[in-house]
């Protein structure tokens, strides 16, 4: 068990109203005890307000946890799919509360819901929104997560080749994939009997219909899509004057980052598409240098030049 997995296994285990020994987290955690006194060092350090007296144990203060809540199950089933979402995207104690949350709910949850979510989590991938598409691939997103969810057949209305018409393909939405910037619809088409992908920029309009299928239990959209591409690597070195103001965006993941010698920032980022970073690197203006890959650094340079040539002549609202 992993530091990032005994930090919420150790919430579990606390009450607002009772003591709790090391030995008995321990016991429970299957650890030693010298293990528990630096996961509880680590959490006070993160944050997490534990109160804890020799002799006695650990407890959370009375005001850490909120009053008794009642969801329905839909909500509940949300709740767990934006905690895991929340656990990849955080880190430090927001990672071990959004993973806690999670395993609090999965316990409550009935069997057949605790698989739905299993099934969902599997199927559906949650990003930001903008990061890859415009408004309209946003509105499709949402249609086809709720088709999802509800597990109800969709009409999906495609672009038609050369001089064709547009063309209707039913589909039992099986998962949503992304690769790279473009996402993949795949289910199951009744017009060829098999299971399909569907580039989400070739369907113009997805209408839910009342028919409800079965998502088979073995489908994992993961293995059954496209295959994932591999992350690509992105370095940058901030200004000595922006460095401590540099957030990383939350769908971005930080491989290292080293100060350097002249106060300057290296940040090593791991992206799935490079060009979803650009417009944070654009916001920073000279601020900012792309190290790699080179075809970031050229787009980088044509746009700097494209806003550059905007300013060499004088503001006109007339064409």
């Amino acid at each position: 068990m992993t530091p990032s997995e005994r930090w919420p296994a150790i919430l579990l285990q606390l009450e607002p109203d009772a003591w709790t020994r090391a030995t008995d987290l321990a016991r429970a955690l299957g650890v030693s005890e010298r293990t528990v006194y630096r996961d509880v060092q680590a959490m006070v350090e993160a944050g997490v307000p534990l109160q804890g007296v020799p002799g006695k144990g650990y407890r959370l203060p009375d005001d850490y946890l909120l009053a008794p809540i009642r969801l329905t199950r839909d909500e509940a089933v949300m709740l767990v799919l934006g905690s895991a979402y929340a656990a990849r995207n955080f880190s430090g104690r927001y990672q071990a509360a959004a993973r806690a949350a999670r395993h609090k709910i999965e316990d409550v949850l009935p069997p057949d819901d605790r698989e739905r979510v299993l099934s969902l989590r599997g199927s559906v991938s949650l990003v930001p929104s903008n990061v890859f598409g415009d408004s309209t691939e946003d509105g499709l997103l949402r249609q086809a997560r709720h088709a999802l969810v509800e597990e109800r057949t969709l009409l999906a209305t495609l672009a038609g080749a050369s001089d064709d018409g547009p063309s209707t393909r039913r589909i039992d939405p099986y998962g949503l994939v992304r690769q790279g910037s473009a996402w993949h619809l795949v289910g199951y088409g009744h017009d060829r009997e098999h299971v399909v992908h569907l580039r989400l920029e070739r369907i113009r309009g997805l209408d839910m219909t009342d028919a409800t299928f079965e998502r088979p239990a073995s489908y994992g959209a993961r293995s059954q899509g496209p295959a994932a591409p591999s992350r690509r690597r992105v370095r940058v070195v901030f200004a000595d004057e922006a460095a401590a103001a540099v957030q990383v965006p939350s769908s971005v993941a930080v491989e290292s980052r080293e100060h350097l010698s002249d106060d300057r920032l290296l940040l090593t980022l791991n992206v799935d598409h490079v060009l979803e970073v650009m417009p944070w690197l654009l916001s920073w203006g000279r601020h900012a240098q792309v190290l790699e890959p080179r075809a970031l650094r050229e787009r980088m340079a044509t746009e700097a030049r494209a806003v550059a040539d905007q300013y060499e002549s004088a503001p006109t609202l007339l064409d």
